[in-house]
């Protein structure tokens, strides 16, 4: 299991280097630079200082090379070349926390009801509600979030006025953000738990302690549950990405200040930095949790670990 947990680290690291690597020559080859919106304004002498203060005068390669060193030695991400006397590593510091919050709400709803919901379908197999929720399923994947951000603004705070519109800053806020993005992802984790539940009821260990009649609470916590959680589990891979990487819409929609809005704006002015810090962090929060995915994977099932040992 050592020798495993070493590997995916390896290749994970190995991961994050090339999306390092990419990221920072695809950002210079589109065209534009941090300067094009207000170019026009600015002279000869001022563009020379710009392009001076942050290595863009230098030949691609060498910007590179100085860039990583920067960010293995120190672990800094630049400076922001949009946001006046900002560090990446402050941005990230001062606004990810906000869309830590939001995202994580988000998911553990997305994780407790989705979960509920399928097992729930799954012991009532071809009953109504079963066909319910698989009707509520195919209509909730459908519908993107933002579109039933734009219903919840207009039913809870345009209609019904229980809810601000928009904004930040009082625990009122969260409601309509966290329940737009965690509306789809409750579908997801409702459909794969009931064909994992499916999948498991039917096994000759659940027969047998149906048979000594174990009580049906005990069955679902002891026997299924534990047993259907291996596609759960590979789900939250993705769910702890769209944390910070799926909110970008949202927080531009409810006036949210995360790193989602930050992130819109550093691609719309070409901010080298901030694009490159961005996915730097982001992309590393995600190999770090398909890591503890596979790691929780031998936890979870001890035919992995044996498999694995072999």
């Amino acid at each position: 299991m050592g020798k495993y947990i070493l590997k995916r680290i390896g290749f994970g690291i190995l991961t994050v280097f090339i999306i390092i690597t990419a990221t920072f020559f695809l950002v210079r080859a589109v065209p534009g630079d941090p300067m094009a919106a207000g170019a026009k304004n600015l002279s000869e002498e001022a563009k020379a200082a710009f392009k001076h203060k942050y290595g863009l005068d230098k030949p691609v390669m060498e910007q590179y090379g100085i860039y990583m060193k920067n960010l293995i030695t120190k672990g800094d991400l630049g400076d922001s070349m949009v946001y006046k006397e900002r560090s990446v590593n402050k941005m990230i510091k001062d606004y990810a926390p906000t869309s830590g919050k939001i995202g994580g709400i988000a998911v553990s709803i997305q994780v407790v009801v989705g979960v509920l919901l399928g097992i729930l379908a799954a012991f009532n197999r071809g009953k109504i509600i079963d066909k319910c929720i698989s009707v509520l399923v195919v209509l909730l994947v459908c519908i993107p979030g933002f579109v039933f951000g734009a219903l919840l603004q207009y039913i809870f705070a345009v209609k019904l006025q229980m809810v601000p519109v928009m904004g930040w800053g009082k625990p009122i806020h969260y409601f309509l953000p966290v329940l737009a993005m965690a509306i789809g992802g409750i579908a997801s984790y409702s459909k794969f738990t009931r064909n994992s539940t499916l999948g498991v009821i039917g096994q000759d260990y659940i027969v047998t302690a149906k048979a000594k009649g174990v009580s049906k609470s005990a069955l679902i916590i002891k026997h299924v549950l534990r047993n259907s959680m291996i596609p759960i589990v590979t789900m939250l891979g993705p769910s702890i990405l769209g944390i910070f990487g799926g909110s970008f819409v949202i927080e531009r929609m409810f006036a949210i200040p995360g790193l989602g809005s930050y992130y819109v704006t550093a691609v719309n002015s070409n901010d080298y930095s901030m694009i490159v810090g961005l996915t730097i962090f982001i992309s590393s929060l995600y190999v770090l949790s398909l890591i503890l995915v596979d790691i929780s994977y031998g936890l979870i099932d001890p035919r992995i670990r044996v498999s694995g040992s072999k």
